[in-house]
């Protein structure tokens, strides 16, 4: 990888034709835009040429920042790559930081699928052994498209896609929901998706999908990492209330501003007391509601 020689192009010339396999969040951008202003640019990015084109394999976010800042030129370096290997760079120049698992999947997708390459050949130009290529290349197959776009966009922990690739492709935009909606982090997600794995009632598995922060609880109190096939007495409490609430919320009248399964949890415990209480549930219930979702109620 002997760099040949060092220029500076404008910005907007260069061959970004391998941006979609990094991930570039907006806090990274911002964070180099406030770098660039503070400090110029430190470290030249990292090209190769096809016939007249310089093609970017490093340096996507200093690129992106120096256009948003308008700068006139940036620095950089060309390597002797072409084709596949061009990819193969965008990973060594990384590994050590910066290269997420699911950018991993993506990189390796694009050169089995697209340059036609064997698994072996990927691991011999990665200096990986060809497990780890054929684990990534599994995971990344096993996603559906939405869910690595949502990985890309930061919408999700890049931890999260090994687990969420253990499930049905019809089941995962499900569990990304949830631990979108409830902000989840890395462990919290992988034990979710597991006790989700292990369930067998139905009724097991739409706890865990709507009441995710108390299903991890349940497990963490209890020692277990399993909710089925019994669902414990307040985990059933808790679905009892949900359905009691929708009740409640089409007879009040709550429209889009307010998701059903988005109201806070709180709102359910208030509920869910006044379940264990009453002798009417729905009576009960609609009570309570009215007096925490009084602002709410549409005139």
């Amino acid at each position: 990888m002997s760099e040949t020689n060092t220029l500076a192009v404008y910005p907007s010339k260069l061959d970004l034709r391998f941006r979609q396999l990094r991930t570039l969040s907006e806090s990274s951008i911002r964070s180099m835009v406030h770098s660039l202003e503070k400090r110029g640019q430190l470290t030249p990015v990292v090209t190769a040429r096809d016939g007249d084109s310089l093609v970017l394999i490093d340096g996507f976010k200093r690129q992106r920042a120096a256009e948003i800042l308008g700068l006139k030129s940036l620095m950089l370096i060309t390597l002797p790559s072409e084709g596949a290997l061009m990819k193969a760079h965008m990973y060594l120049l990384n590994r050590n930081n910066g290269f997420s698992m699911i950018e991993e999947g993506m990189l390796i997708r694009e050169l089995v699928e697209v340059d036609g390459l064997m698994q072996v050949e990927v691991a011999a130009m990665l200096e990986r052994h060809k497990s780890w290529v054929s684990r990534r290349l599994e995971m990344v197959r096993r996603l559906a498209p939405q869910i690595v776009e949502d990985i890309k966009l930061g919408l999700m922990p890049p931890g999260s896609a090994i687990s969420l690739a253990r499930l049905p492709e019809s089941n995962q935009a499900d569990l990304a929901s949830t631990i979108q909606r409830h902000k989840l982090k890395v462990k919290e997600c992988n034990l979710l998706i597991d006790l989700w794995c292990k369930a067998r009632a139905p009724e097991a598995k739409e706890f865990l999908i709507k009441f995710p922060q108390k299903a991890l609880e349940l497990s963490s109190r209890d020692g277990s990492d399993y909710l089925d096939p019994r669902i414990p007495a307040q985990a059933s409490g808790w679905l009892k209330t949900l359905r009691v609430l929708t009740r409640v919320a089409a007879g009040l009248r709550l429209r889009s501003k307010q998701d059903i399964g988005a109201i806070d949890e709180e709102v359910h415990e208030i509920l869910w007391e006044a379940l264990n209480q009453a002798n009417s549930e729905c009576q009960e219930a609609l009570k309570a509601a009215r007096e925490v979702l009084s602002k709410g109620v549409p005139k």
